[in-house]
């Protein structure tokens, strides 16, 4: 060691992590060593977050420590009065409103390593879109899976007409908790599979700037609450799932998985063309063919027709890290 230099002097940062795998996508919750966040609600966290937490983003969501594909999130006090915990998310691209992936492994990985307690029946979580209800399974001690309750998903322009280069193709514009434009893969003429992925990623691109500068994608009773958040590919199953679908999420990132809330967009897709049953559970298949389970928990009428839509997902452990910076 040079002469001067002290075994204490340099000052590490120190940040507790569990990991965990949710239908092929990977999250990331901060259990120690990230900041105390601060806002009377969920949208002022967040935007305290996106001031002033893009660095600690950066340092657990990017390379070396993290990937394109790596989601995180943070447990926050709650600021509603009902609700056991708030969540903020993250991923490669930047702070999200909400993500169902988030919710599913924060749950399994809270109660599990007892970070939120006397809670077992129901976890309810405060998220910048409102309040998701999440009821865990148990087996022998462990969490199997969560079903989520999520916020109302409807349809905000159905066959809206786009152009993309010389074509002309139809996409339905739906909110699930994020807005999404959704578009058929064969209309398209690319495939949903990975080696597709660059043309994927590009032609989800092509089609929101087109969207974003036809039609204000806002939220009719949330004006924070707009843009696309991503574009979602459909197309037939693989194997026993009712549909199968690719998602480019904004950022250019190619999901992995089905996509919690993308899954609730589809759904109110389907359910406006009358095609969900209500007493049916949908399956969705993601990219990798991992899936989640869905169904219509109520349905609202007047000034917004929606679904309330319940999705059911399980959350692996993965690991316990500790990263550094500094």
């Amino acid at each position: 060691m040079p002469k001067g230099i002290g075994p204490f002097c340099f000052l590490m940062i120190r940040i507790k992590t569990i990991d965990a795998e949710v239908a092929g996508e990977a999250v990331r919750l901060i259990v120690s060593g990230g900041p105390s966040v601060p806002g009377r609600t969920m949208r002022e966290k967040l935007h305290w977050a996106r001031r002033r937490s893009d660095d600690l983003r950066r340092l657990l969501m990017l390379e070396p420590r993290g990937h394109a594909g790596m989601h995180g999130a943070m447990l926050t006090e709650p600021t509603s009065p009902t609700a056991h915990a708030g969540i903020v998310s993250m991923h490669s691209a930047g702070f999200s409103l909400v993500s169902g992936e988030s919710i599913i492994a924060a749950v399994t990985v809270a109660l599990e390593n007892k970070l939120i307690e006397g809670v077992e029946d129901e976890v309810r979580i405060d998220t910048p879109v409102g309040v998701f209800r999440a009821v865990p399974q148990w087996t022998a001690g462990r969490v199997t899976s969560v079903a989520v309750t999520g916020v109302p998903a409807f349809v905000r322009s159905a066959g809206l007409p786009v152009r993309i280069g010389s074509r002309n193709i139809t996409v339905d514009v739906a909110f699930g908790g994020e807005f999404y434009a959704i578009a058929d893969s064969e209309a398209i003429g690319v495939p949903i599979d990975m080696t597709n992925g660059p043309a994927l990623v590009r032609m989800g691109r092509q089609i929101q700037d087109a969207i974003e500068s036809a039609i204000r994608v806002q939220h009719p009773r949330r004006a924070d609450i707009k843009g696309i958040h991503g574009t979602m590919f459909t197309g037939s199953s693989r194997g026993a799932a009712d549909l199968r679908s690719a998602t480019v999420l904004d950022g250019e990132v190619l999901r992995r998985s089905p996509g919690f809330t993308a899954t609730a967009a589809l759904m109110a897709v389907l359910d406006a063309m009358g095609v969900l049953a209500a007493a049916h559970s949908f399956t969705h298949e993601g990219l990798i063919g991992t899936t989640l389970e869905g169904s219509v928990g109520t349905r609202e009428d007047g000034d917004l027709a929606a679904i309330v839509p319940i999705i059911e997902g399980s959350a692996s452990i993965t690991g316990f890290h500790e990263f550094v910076d500094g």
